[in-house]
């Protein structure tokens, strides 16, 4: 009975072992994530935050989503002598860090002196991302009224046209809330119609005389306009 006993206890002691170790594994693996370098494929400047934020937000909870706390909330501990607070500090070090490395040159070289991530972070968003800022609005209708395909992909050109929009509705969301007036709201189809290239005339044409009108984003992929327009494109490149 007694070296029954041993053996589970020898047994239990190996699972502790094994169990510590890899503990100890899994934490310098997180320390080394930690201590490497975070870039993506885009810089910050003053056109692209939309974008930028949401690709740095993603790369940074690819690496540790507890650091992302440090963008909206995960105060520092109270007391700054403690363990606590030095852990806190350390990782809110990498995270201005890794914000920091992602930020064109010009505009970084005046935001080291924010104290902390969280800080650096809200000032972005006050900067670059007010839905107040109303030339920003303007430029992006503007934008939206004036964007043609100029001979790029359907497909590719409605991605572009989609992120024009949904940078605009981010930035000032539609009021409507009724279902009949939101129905008969198509300035997103005028706008991409007008966009497409002349070889489309003939199907543009006949799509403006449905009735009603389809909306540019749910009808349009269900009632398989984007691909009649491909097919017809196809069809009058053969014939031509």
């Amino acid at each position: 009975m007694s070296g029954h006993n041993n053996t589970n206890d020898e047994l239990a002691l190996q699972i502790t072992n094994l169990h510590k170790s890899s503990l100890s594994s899994q934490n310098q693996t997180q320390k080394q994530n930690l201590s490497d370098s975070l870039k993506i494929s885009i810089k910050l400047n003053s056109q692209n935050y939309a974008l930028w934020a949401r690709m740095i937000r993603v790369a940074i909870g690819g690496k540790s989503k507890s650091l992302l706390g440090h963008l909206s909330r995960n105060p520092a501990p109270t007391e700054p002598t403690d363990e606590a607070y030095e852990q806190w500090e350390q990782d809110d070090l990498v995270m201005f860090s890794w914000l920091i490395q992602n930020i064109e040159p010009d505009l970084a070289s005046n935001l080291t002196e924010f104290p902390t991530a969280k800080t650096l972070w809200d000032a972005l968003v006050l900067t670059y991302s007010s839905g107040k800022d109303k030339l920003q609005m303007f430029n992006l209708h503007v934008k939206a009224n004036e964007m043609k395909q100029n001979g790029s992909p359907l497909e590719d050109f409605w991605i572009v046209m989609q992120g024009i929009w949904g940078e605009i509705e981010r930035r000032d969301p539609n009021p409507m809330t009724c279902t009949t007036d939101i129905s008969t709201y198509k300035q997103k189809l005028f706008q991409f119609l007008n966009a497409l290239d002349r070889q489309y005339e003939t199907i543009k044409r006949e799509i403006l005389r449905w009735d009603p009108l389809p909306s540019v984003e749910k009808e349009m992929a269900h009632q398989g306009i984007l691909g009649n327009l491909i097919n017809n494109s196809s069809s009058q490149n053969r014939v031509d």
